[in-house]
């Protein structure tokens, strides 16, 4: 977050807190599923160089 001068706009709770919304759903027998995730969460995975789950687009 230093790096990337998140701490501008976020404290790492509220960073976590943005990841945190994201859920997924798991069934027996079916593939795992993971709910929307905004432009914003995407913005954030790719400022602190990670790269979101291929699922997550």
């Amino acid at each position: 977050m230093q790096e990337k001068n998140l701490f501008k706009r976020y404290t790492m709770l509220e960073l976590l807190d943005k990841f945190d919304i994201i859920e997924c759903f798991e069934q027996p027998g079916h593939i795992l599923r993971v709910s929307e995730v905004t432009k914003r969460q995407v913005e954030l995975y790719e400022a602190m160089e990670i790269a979101p789950s291929t699922s997550l687009h």
